[in-house]
């Protein structure tokens, strides 16, 4: 008995975990936004008098999370920053949240390309840039998603065998 409630638990926490993250993905792609975005626009003055914008980096790249970058910086100097992007990025679809409620989408392999640096925007206080994942990689997702609820299906199984 005691072992069928651990495992219960242990099943209802990993539906918890993934429902978590289901429903932050959900409210961020109906474009809910938090309390804290009508905080107006932040400026910093790094060392040398070097005016700093701080932005988030989401999604494929090596190291994501909030950057304060020199207002020069480009796209590209951000994703480098951040240790570059990963070898499941989608760079032909990155696309920049603005405060605004504006979605930019740039394609990264177009500058790549060409080296045309009007494909790039200008990053602003508060963007959210997000590096997409390609379609194998949401396929793996879906797959491992499927292989531990398959894991946590056989161990109730498993369990109500020994109980008998």
């Amino acid at each position: 008995m005691k072992k069928s409630l651990f495992i219960a638990f242990m099943g209802m926490l990993f539906i918890h975990s993934y429902a978590q993250d289901t429903d932050n993905l959900l409210n961020f792609q109906q474009g809910r936004t938090a309390s804290f975005s009508d905080r107006p626009a932040q400026y910093i003055l790094g060392s040398g008098d070097i005016l700093l914008v701080t932005v988030n980096l989401w999604g494929h790249v090596q190291r994501p999370g909030i950057y304060s970058v020199p207002s020069s910086y480009t796209l590209i100097d951000l994703i480098s920053s951040a240790g570059g992007p990963l070898k499941t990025a989608r760079l032909n679809d990155v696309r920049i949240v603005r405060k605004n409620t504006d979605v930019v989408k740039i394609d990264v392999d177009r500058f790549l390309k060409t080296g045309d640096i009007t494909l790039l925007p200008i990053l602003q206080p508060g963007d959210t840039i997000i590096v997409a994942g390609s379609i194998s990689d949401i396929f793996t997702r879906v797959v491992g998603i499927m292989r531990d609820l398959a894991i946590i299906a056989n161990v109730f199984v498993l369990a109500s065998r020994i109980e008998k």
